[in-house]
């Protein structure tokens, strides 16, 4: 799409709405964006847009909403929303620029609009962004196998959102038998309560529920613990309206499908930030490139893979895959990858399948870098929820708040009820007022008291007359005699000068002496004047008071005397208050913008000067208190906002793969680099919905580890597509691929070579564990840099094994524990393993504080659980610590305990035949693993290619482990544990 200008040739009428008009009230009003709209329009820059149903008209600080009216001829102003960032984003993605000189017009109700005379012009605007989108070039046309690729994806797609609405529609409700309210931290409002179920369930974090009969009541599981359900509800719940017995329902949800339908459409349509992303996924076709060797991170990392993975990732222009054994450091090699493109002005996405992989990285990203978290706060981790968007908004406003508190406190005097500088003001201008009153009434009693003192002193007027001139005489001829004496003096002192030597001497001693008896007879006469003076003065002095003698016994004049001294009372007090008031304002003022000094004036025209002063700067900062005040104010209400420009301004961007594109905030924003970790983990599907948005990727996983989730009814599902004659056997060949192998897989050892690298130095394990993971997993290419075991009181090899074999088959066999292990088939338990577990876990407990087990089934891991609280206690500890190997990808302990759970004469080892749960189990330890298990089932399994790996397993233990029977183990743990009591 893009910009097309069109002139609207007539007037155009908008009738506001009340609710704009309460809206905009008391800042705004919309004649003023009505006039803005005009300003725009004359310049021929009025951006619209077209949209369903309305058309959006952008001011200079705001869009609104114009909805046709029935008769075609003018608009209603529905809506006003302040213009934003996503706002501009639109307009870039194109516009109609409206001009015209007939203008727009407000009118206050649609009656009030003249007939005939405005118009919409709605045709003449549809048709130009019909015009304007016929100018958007067409989306590119795919070649054939690209189209197949994306059928075959979408069919993936609706096919797993079948069957997994179906199941959660099967699910039969979830009863529990108690409810309380719990105390947990929150962020929100939102009501959070636990319950005590009949019965364990296989409900997810994040899964949506409603009380059974209640559907408004809604929330999302937080937290699953055995029978312990967690649950934050939508909002604000009365904890009376939840029964105290009572049941849960799962709602259906299909969002990751949409997500990944989404997602498969944009690529459809060529709406993608990497236009060539279908050549990678379907003809592995990427661009060549080159690296640079100068290129050097924050922290040093390994030649082995860490350092060329960093310089590749730098300059890859479409996609990079880094094969990430165990304990060889991708998390930090990411983060460096992360800190240099950073630093180059690119945005970042971080992503995974899971929460606690986003979250891994997020631990070690410095803190210099603008990160922003986004996604369910229940799942994150502790730091990861310091990054939550919702707290950097709080961040940032209680730091606005306290930066500008100071301002608000000395603008306060500007603004409010009690607004300190508007009194002063007005009382500056009131004492000027009251001055300048009685400055007046003042001259006017002076003018009357001038009259009467003439007529009280009528009677002497002439001889007050005669001897003010003698006075005046007098003093006019001793002024003259001074001068002529001073005039003589200084002649006389020049002459006096230079008669002291030279030819002329004689000559200036002669005019010396002439001008000292000029300056003689001038003094013999001053004396005689200055005695005149004397009676002069002394004769008019005499008849003034006889005057004022006549004045004072005048009622008239005195009355007018004292009228005169009251005014001029008045006016010196007048002044003084508006002194007063000036301090007062210019302090004021001061406090907020410099000022020069205060100079109290001497006349009331430069008091006015001042005042006008004084007035111009309170208007000011009356508006600037206000606009400070409701920008205070407002901070609050802009929540949303203020999420959408943080994570728009951030360097770096963390969220599930999912996640971002679920997450409003994260709509229609596009990144620079998209790093996926644990890459080898997702499905395509999934994996696709963050790549569109970013222009290049780095894809950082291990495909010898846990592959891509199916359960049981998409596993069936592929499975009855090779006997689909309606399908093409390529077809679903390549559907079965899509769905066994994560895209990372598929991709690795196929793509060009500059294209992937592995990292080969593990630092996690000792060369006796390492050694195993990288024959068995990695061809022998992983090499081990480790300090080696640390004493370990049982075994005397990292590598250890317990071996049930030397017992009866009835003793260490397997028991079903039923179906319902995450929809793979029968759960499992096996006693005896349990019982050495949890011995074995206990007396390690005070040798590795850093321990783990790990089962392959949930029914066992809960059995060993329940063991250990008998004997650790019930502590998290215990909780957190035991679990499936689901939950410790990319984790790491100090101690590994596996079990293997499987005894049994057939052979049948269960989902144990994924080989990489193996090599995710033993992976874990960073001192000791110990393994507990059957070697008669593991060594004799049916699936060839466990049976194989157990043998070389068996082997590596020979050579460079400890394998004890289990009689043998239980005898030292009986004599431990003697000895400790």
């Amino acid at each position: 799409m893009t910009t097309v200008r069109v002139f609207l040739p007539g007037p155009v009428a908008v009738i506001p709405s009340q609710k704009v008009r309460d809206q905009l009230a008391p800042r705004l009003r919309p004649a003023h964006l009505v006039d803005n709209i005009n300003a725009l329009a004359r310049a021929g820059a009025l951006p619209a847009r077209m949209e369903e149903k309305h058309l959006a008209v952008y001011t200079d600080t705001h869009v609104v909403g114009l909805y046709v009216t029935e008769l075609g001829d003018a608009y209603r102003l529905g809506w006003a929303a302040p213009r934003g960032f996503r706002d501009e984003e639109r307009l870039l993605r194109g516009a109609l620029l409206l001009g015209g000189a007939a203008g727009w017009h407000e009118y206050h109700q649609i009656r009030d609009v003249p007939r005939g005379v405005t118009s919409s012009h709605m045709a003449l605007l549809r048709q130009a962004w019909a015009d304007a989108n016929r100018l958007q070039p067409p989306p590119p046309r795919l070649p054939p196998r690209h189209t197949e690729y994306l059928d075959l994806m979408e069919q993936v797609i609706e096919a797993g959102r079948d069957i997994e609405v179906a199941r959660q529609r099967a699910e039969p409700p979830i009863h529990y038998r108690r409810r309380e309210s719990t105390r947990e931290e929150r962020r929100s409002a939102s009501g959070v309560y636990a319950f005590t179920l009949v019965r364990p369930t296989t409900l997810a974090a994040g899964a949506v529920v409603h009380l059974a009969d209640q559907p408004e009541l809604r929330g999302k599981v937080k937290r699953l613990e055995g029978t312990n359900l967690v649950v934050r509800f939508d909002g604000p719940i009365d904890y009376g309206r939840i029964p105290a017995q009572g049941a849960l329902t799962v709602m259906p949800s299909d969002l990751v499908f949409r997500a990944q339908a989404d997602a498969v459409a944009a690529l459809r349509r060529g709406e993608v930030s990497n236009p060539e992303m279908l050549r990678w996924f379907v003809d592995r076709q990427l661009a060549p490139f080159r690296t640079d060797p100068m290129a050097r991170p924050r922290r040093a990392l390994d030649p082995g893979g860490q350092l060329p993975a960093f310089q590749k990732a730098l300059a890859v222009p479409d996609v990079l895959l880094i094969l990430g054994p165990p304990g060889t450091g991708k998390t930090r090699t990411i983060t460096e990858i992360v800190a240099a493109c950073t630093a180059r002005g690119e945005r970042v996405l971080v992503t995974s399948h899971t929460n606690r992989a986003v979250d891994n990285v997020l631990q070690q990203l410095p803190e210099d870098i603008r990160t922003v978290r986004v996604g369910n706060e229940d799942a994150m981790t502790g730091r990861a929820r310091e990054l939550m968007v919702e707290n950097h908004v709080t961040a940032a406003r209680e730091h606005i708040l306290a930066a500008t508190q100071a301002m608000a406190s000395r603008l306060a005097v500007f603004t409010g009820e009690a607004e300190a500088a508007g009194r002063w003001l007005v009382h500056l201008t009131d004492s000027l007022d009251a001055a300048h009153r009685a400055e007046q009434e003042a001259a006017g009693l002076a003018a009357s008291l001038d009259h009467a003192v003439r007529r009280a002193q009528a009677p002497l007027a002439g001889r007050l007359a005669a001897t003010g001139s003698r006075a005046e005489a007098a003093r006019a001829a001793a002024e003259r005699l001074r001068a002529r004496e001073s005039q003589w003096e200084q002649r006389h002192a020049r002459a006096h000068a230079r008669a002291g030597a030279g030819p002329l001497a004689f000559f200036h001693r002669w005019l010396a002496d002439r001008r000292l008896g000029r300056l003689h007879a001038v003094r013999r006469r001053l004396g005689p004047a200055h005695a005149e003076l004397a009676d002069a003065t002394a004769a008019h002095d005499a008849v003034r008071a006889e005057a004022d003698r006549l004045v004072a016994a005048d009622p008239e004049a005195t009355g007018l005397i004292g009228a005169r001294d009251a005014a001029v009372g008045r006016r010196k007090d007048a002044a003084a208050e508006a002194g007063r008031s000036a301090e007062m304002l210019w302090a004021m003022v001061a406090q907020v913008v410099p000022v020069p000094p205060l100079a109290v004036p001497d006349d009331l025209a430069a008091w006015r000067v001042l005042r006008d002063q004084f007035g111009a700067s309170v208007r000011m900062l009356r508006g600037r208190a206000g606009l400070l005040a409701e920008w205070r104010d407002g901070i609050g209400d802009a929540e949303l906002d203020l999420q959408r420009e943080f994570v728009r301004y951030a360097d770096v961007v963390a969220a599930t793969c999912i996640g971002t594109a679920t997450s409003k905030l994260l709509a229609e924003l596009q990144f620079d680099l998209a790093i996926v970790d644990e890459a080898g983990q997702i499905s395509t599907p999934n994996l696709l919905v963050p790549l569109i948005r970013a222009k290049r990727c780095v894809l950082v996983g291990d495909h010898m580890q846990l592959p891509p989730y199916l359960d049981d009814e998409v596993r069936q599902w592929r499975e009855s597509l090779a006997r689909d004659a309606a399908l093409p056997r390529e077809a679903a060949r390549e559907i079965g691929e899509l769905l066994r192998h994560s895209a990372f897989e598929r991709l690795y050892g196929t793509v060009p070579p500059d294209h992937q690298v592995m990292l080969a130095v593990q630092r996690r394990m000792p060369q006796e564990i390492g050694r195993f993971v990288s024959d068995a997993f990695y061809q022998g290419s992983l090499l081990t840099d480790h300090s080696g075991g640390g004493g370990d009181p049982v075994f005397t090899s990292p590598f250890a094994m317990v071996d049930t074999a030397d017992l009866s088959a009835g003793e260490r066999g397997e028991r079903s524990a039923g179906r319902g292990e995450g929809g793979n088939g029968h759960g499992w338990v096996n006693p005896l393993e349990a019982d050495l577990i949890v011995r074995l876990v206990t007396r390690y407990a005070r040798h590795y504080r850093d321990w783990a087990v790990i089962l392959p089934y949930r029914a066992q891991a809960e059995r060993i659980r329940a063991g250990l609280r008998n004997t650790l206690g019930d502590g998290p500890q215990v909780a957190d610590n035991v679990g499936t190997v689901d939950s410790f990808q990319g984790g790491e302990r100090d101690l590994i305990v596996y079990g293997f759970t499987g005894s049994n004469p057939r052979g049948e080892v269960g989902f144990l035949t994924e080989l990489r749960r193996l090599n995710v189990a033993v992976s874990r330890a960073k001192w000791q693993l110990v393994l507990v298990g059957d070697t008669t089932t593991l060594g004799a399994a049916r699936d060839e290619g466990f049976r194989a790996l157990m043998g070389r397993m068996l082997d590596h233990l020979g050579e460079a482990g400890d394998r004890r029977p289990s009689a043998e183990v239980r005898a030292r743990l009986d004599r431990a544990e003697g000895e400790f009591l």
